[in-house]
């Protein structure tokens, strides 16, 4: 029977053991003169399929559209290695294992910084791994029990939860589109999607969340969306002390023009919201382009602000 459990208790226990397991056969040199002359030991092997996202059906988690990557997959306790799925992974263990696979993402969207995200649920299952036998798990995954959804933007109740916060009057604002041609395609299928159209006059765009958030100080904090940009489009949060007074405006991420495709990002805040100056202040998400001369749209869907 496979298990969830809390990805953060997991990795927390097994923190010594977070270096990339790069090889499973090499391990075998300088110990004795006759090296050569022994059997190779024969790997188990352990197929992941990719990962399928349950989310809630009344709606309180938001999308169930996610960009999980990587498996994490530890053995034992023991971390054998992290993997882009669907993979075959091969085991040098032949006997009754707890194999444990947590969901691994790119962090701030960059594909050199990969990371277990901590907001889904590990899974666990106690395997016979067999030399030469093959074992499979496919993975679905639910959020964690204690992830707090601050915010969810998906505009499938036609409202919208931002509006203009620049300096700029004539800063655009974001509508909303129903034709299928523009709207986010996922299961289940959204209907409703958010835009912001340039054009030679309308060049600039910010819009903030209406409303405030506080977040616990040290928290892990990540803004999750879905989005198809013609123009650059930076992420970042306004800061407000305790008597509501705007003291800060920290940009955190530049999103870049995807070329007509739709894509998913897991953006980390907590580095920034977890400054010790801003203890007891709340925060405000914004989003800010600039059109290109030519025109063009930003499209985006399914934020979520997170944090445990």
């Amino acid at each position: 029977m496979i298990e969830s459990f809390s990805t953060t208790e997991f990795v927390a226990r097994n923190m010594r053991s977070l270096l990339i397991y790069t090889s499973l056969l090499g391990s075998m040199l300088l110990s004795g003169c006759n090296v050569f002359d022994r059997e190779e030991d024969i790997p188990a092997y352990l197929f992941i399929d990719e990962f399928q996202l349950e989310t809630k059906s009344d709606n309180s988690q938001g999308s169930n559209d996610h960009d999980i990557v990587d498996a994490w997959v530890y053995v034992d306790g023991q971390l054998i290695g992290a993997f882009e799925v669907p993979v075959t992974v091969p085991i040098l263990i032949a006997d009754t294992a707890r194999v444990t696979v947590l969901a691994g993402v790119k962090n701030n969207g960059r594909s050199n910084n990969r990371v277990i995200y901590p907001f889904y649920r590990a899974i666990q299952d106690t395997m016979i791994l067999e030399p030469g036998g093959m074992d499979s798990i496919f993975p679905v995954i639910q959020y964690h029990d204690s992830t707090v959804f601050k915010w969810i933007e998906d505009f499938e109740d036609r409202t919208i939860s931002m509006e203009p916060s620049g300096t700029d009057v004539e800063e655009e604002l974001i509508q909303l589109t129903l034709d299928p041609n523009e709207v986010f395609n996922h299961h289940p299928k959204s209907l409703v999607s958010g835009y912001v159209e340039f054009d030679s006059v309308n060049q600039k765009f910010e819009n903030s969340t209406i409303s405030k958030f506080s977040i616990p100080g040290n928290s892990s904090t990540y803004l999750e969306m879905n989005y198809n940009l013609e123009t650059n489009t930076q992420v970042g949060f306004y800061v407000f002390d305790a008597s509501g007074v705007q003291i800060a405006r920290i940009p955190v991420l530049v999103l870049f023009a995807t070329e007509g495709q739709w894509k998913k990002s897991y953006i980390s805040l907590n580095e920034d919201m977890s400054n010790p100056s801003y203890a007891n202040a709340t925060f405000r998400v914004f989003l800010e382009a600039y059109g290109p001369e030519a025109g063009g749209r930003i499209y985006v869907d399914n934020l979520k602000l997170v944090h445990f």
